[in-house]
């Protein structure tokens, strides 16, 4: 590196200033400094105050690395971690090098997080307890870490990244996942029990299970997730029956001919999927008219127009079931959570 700054420093001396950083900021990690060395750091660096945020902590410095009271402004920002944001406290137009500090800071304050945090240990844990390729060893060292009573029933449960979660008490964290970035929680099965459905959004619930169990509720949590709608935003792997295991199986999501029906009626009529919901749930057109505060007349006459672009009709307990099947498929197929 010190060859390198050398090499360009008679070619560009921005890019130096800015290998000089990434060199700071590297060495700091490599000393296993604290979070409040790097921020003290990241401040003497830009001249300006600096601050940080995590689990629910906040620090700020100022150009001295002098602790600041007060809370955090609106300032240009780097994400790092799970929630993690770093700062600098810049009036004005931002320096050359801002943008480098910041993002060496965020990468640095991550990595001491992970070293340091309670928190991070506990998430780290939650990872070997859903990850199915865990020791026997790693498992129980993680259920003891989450302090899981092996005498009762906890239920994984999953939400898009992206959803604001209240219960801080609970552990959780994200995982990346064929389908996107999803949040993992667990929670006690009574806790879960008396989540109110009505009021969350997007959310796949697991079944009860042992805490040694715990990965295989995640898969079932994950499934369910995938499941959701605008009309069913809460699936719970419970009451999926033959459909999680249809779900779950290898080839599960493989097209055919009524999924695809599905999918193109989705794709140019988005607003048919609320109609085509109530006709898979309903016991009769009738039934799904009044679901839909629809006229049966009305409701009647687009059943025979969907008739067509099916392939089957909908009307008949078969047909039910061919339509409830290719929506569930059609959802773990498209549902995305990045």
């Amino acid at each position: 590196m010190q060859e390198l700054v050398g090499r360009l420093t008679a070619l560009d001396a921005t890019a130096t200033e800015s290998l000089k950083v990434i060199s700071y900021f590297d060495a700091l990690v490599d000393g296993h400094a604290n979070v409040e060395v790097l921020l003290r750091g990241a401040a003497i660096l830009s001249g300006c105050a600096a601050g940080f945020s995590v689990d629910g902590r906040t620090v700020r410095v100022d150009d001295s690395g002098a602790r600041r009271a007060g809370p955090p402004g609106d300032w240009a920002s780097h994400a790092f971690g799970d929630g993690g944001r770093a700062w600098i406290e810049r009036d004005g137009a931002p320096h050359t090098n801002d943008a480098m500090i910041l993002e060496r800071l965020a990468l640095a304050l991550d990595i001491a997080v992970e070293r340091t945090s309670p928190t991070a240990a506990s998430r780290r844990a939650l990872e070997s307890v859903l990850d199915p390729d865990s020791t026997a060893e790693a498992r129980s060292s993680a259920i003891a870490r989450l302090r899981l009573d092996a005498g009762s029933a906890y239920r994984a449960v999953a939400v898009p990244a992206s959803t604001a979660w209240s219960m801080t008490d609970s552990p959780s964290v994200v995982l990346r996942t064929p389908v996107g970035s999803v949040r993992a929680l667990i929670l006690e099965a009574r806790a879960a029990n008396a989540l109110d459905r009505a009021g969350q959004e997007r959310m796949g619930i697991g079944p009860a299970v042992a805490p040694e169990a715990l990965d295989t509720s995640w898969a079932s949590a994950l499934v369910a997730l995938r499941l959701t709608s605008l009309r069913e935003p809460v699936q719970e792997a419970d009451r999926l029956g033959v459909i999680l295991a249809l779900a779950e199986s290898e080839h599960a999501a493989r097209t055919a001919p009524d999924v695809d029906a599905v999918a193109e009626l989705i794709r140019t009529q988005p607003q048919l999927e609320p109609f085509l919901d109530a006709l898979a749930e309903a016991e009769s057109v009738r039934a799904a008219a009044q679901q839909l505060r629809l006229h049966h007349s009305t409701v009647q006459a687009k059943v025979t127009a969907l008739e067509h672009s099916l392939g089957f009709d909908v009307r008949t307990p078969r047909g039910r079931v061919r339509l409830t099947l290719a929506l569930a498929l059609h959802r773990l197929a498209q549902n995305r959570f990045d």
